[in-house]
């Protein structure tokens, strides 16, 4: 799994690529824990790349939303495929994250 953070004005934007597989789930936990620490408030997950997302890798999603909503912090998540939009509304997390 690739990741590209792009950092702008007032929103951090993340870019995913790959599958977000056990090993993509670790990568994706460890570079959305620095955002946390780096104070960013408005984060957008751009899935444009990403054709796949396991178990552990929404396991990281959730502790992701947690800690930084806990924050006060804003997350987004853009360009979801038709299968992943089947995946996140099937298991609720449409009602978690603002799925643009």
């Amino acid at each position: 799994m690739d990741i590209n953070i792009v950092r702008e004005q007032t929103v951090t934007r993340v870019e995913l690529a790959g599958s977000i597989d056990v090993e993509g789930a670790e990568v994706l936990k460890k570079n959305l824990g620095q955002l946390v620490g780096e104070g960013a408030r408005e984060v957008e997950l751009d899935f444009k790349g990403v054709h796949f997302i396991g178990s552990s890798g929404i396991g990281k999603l959730l502790l992701f939303y947690k800690n930084f909503t806990a924050q006060g912090g804003k997350i987004r998540i853009l360009h979801l495929n038709s299968d992943l939009q089947a995946l996140f509304k099937a298991i609720r997390l449409d009602r978690l994250f603002n799925i643009q």
